[in-house]
């Protein structure tokens, strides 16, 4: 009996110890490792991103000044062109044929004011100096005669006979001097055809060098818009060129924050499947929404020498709209749980953790913005935070548990 007494005690010591053991190591299951950081404000750029398509920085509808038939097409849609490159030919030989019936008409018109002008210069001088010289010598016989006359020494029919010639010479003078004011008038008239014809003449010229149309850019060609043996009305686009040694990158900015745009702001463009990262700045600021979008174009220019930047490509852009400070902690520190998104704080004097509800704001990469529920010098877990709950006695990772 007493030894049966004995071994129950026996038992009855050892279950406590046993059970003292194990709820010392089931109290040091209840202290976690954690990692924390410090809640202080970070420095951060402010960036919006959106996609738009590529376009050139100018393009050109080129078209003929004349009407034609067309020769030949010389470029093809992607073609790239230099300034001025012939990229069409109308057909030249009715503009050819204007030409030389310019060109003779301009030698006809010159020819007839060489002729006026001789006249002028020449003809009309002679015929002005024989008719005063004939004047002259008239009026000295008349003069004679009628001193004759008046001592009787000659009859009436003399002094009238040289009384008319005086008057026909007189005339013949002032039809001469006439005749000077009219060769003048029609030199300048002569002047004037010649002119004229000499505008006509050119004109065909310039037509005929119209019917080659050159490029006015360097650039590539967008489209072909006809053919070879086509008709080509005047001002109608044969092809399409655009500029494309630099780009406009045309995105659609939302009204809540196409305030925030500056001309000159910088941004990094990336097109999927171009390893190039591009450079490049605001250069347009759309003034009126979009009707159908109800955003504001906005154009970023970028440099695009190699040409790799194709017009009608998508392209990925991150604006960045300034320097500005917030309240940044990692992403994952943050739990989501049904009365809201929760951190744990740690607390070094009682190596303990309290659960904290925040407000958080926009996500920045791997961080997150707190709006409230935090204060700077607050130390937030920021590994081992998944398995805590408030209260929870905590160490540091790497400390040794005592």
């Amino acid at each position: 009996m007493i030894v049966r007494m004995r071994i129950f005690i026996w038992a009855a010591v050892l279950c406590a110890l046993l059970l003292t053991g194990c709820n010392d190591k089931q109290e040091k299951k209840e202290v976690r490792s954690i990692s924390v950081a410090t809640v202080s404000d970070a420095a951060y750029t402010d960036t919006l991103n959106v996609s738009g398509n590529v376009t050139p920085v100018e393009t050109a509808n080129l078209s003929f000044k004349l009407d034609g038939k067309l020769k030949e097409v010389y470029v093809r849609e992607g073609d790239a062109v230099e300034m001025g490159q012939k990229v069409a030919e109308l057909s030249m030989e009715d503009y050819t044929l204007q030409v030389r019936a310019a060109q003779a008409q301009l030698r006809a018109a010159e020819a007839q004011y060489a002729t006026a002008k001789m006249q002028l210069d020449t003809d009309v001088p002679s015929k002005i100096a024989q008719a005063k010289a004939q004047f002259v010598l008239t009026q000295k016989t008349y003069n004679r005669v009628k001193v004759l006359y008046e001592a009787q020494a000659v009859s009436q029919s003399d002094l009238d006979e040289i009384s008319a010639k005086l008057a026909a010479d007189s005339e013949t003078y002032h039809q001469a001097l006439e005749g000077k004011n009219m060769a003048a008038a029609q030199l300048e008239a002569a002047a004037a055809q010649k002119d004229q014809a000499a505008a006509a003449a050119d004109k065909a010229v310039r037509d005929l060098a119209d019917t080659s149309l050159n490029s006015p850019m360097s650039g590539v060609i967008l489209k072909k818009l006809m053919n070879g043996g086509e008709t080509a009305a005047a001002g109608y686009p044969v092809v399409v060129i655009g500029r494309t040694d630099e780009v406009y990158i045309e995105v659609g900015v939302p009204d809540e924050q196409i305030n925030q745009i500056k001309y000159g702001q910088s941004a990094d463009v990336s097109v999927y499947g171009i390893d190039t990262a591009f450079k490049g700045s605001v250069s347009g600021i759309g003034a009126l929404a979009d009707s159908n979008t109800r955003t504001f174009t906005v154009k970023i220019r970028v440099k695009n020498p190699t040409g790799e930047l194709k017009p009608g490509m998508i392209a990925s852009v991150i604006l960045h709209t300034g320097s500005q400070k917030a309240v940044l902690i990692p992403l994952d520190s943050v739990l989501q749980r049904a009365d809201g998104n929760v951190v744990f704080v740690y607390n070094s004097v009682s190596n303990t953790v309290s659960r904290r509800i925040v407000t958080t704001g926009e996500i920045r990469d791997n961080s997150i913005e707190i709006l409230s529920g935090l204060e700077f010098g607050d130390q937030i877990v920021t590994e081992g935070q998944f398995l805590l709950y408030d209260g929870d006695s905590v160490q540091l990772a790497g400390e040794v548990q005592p």
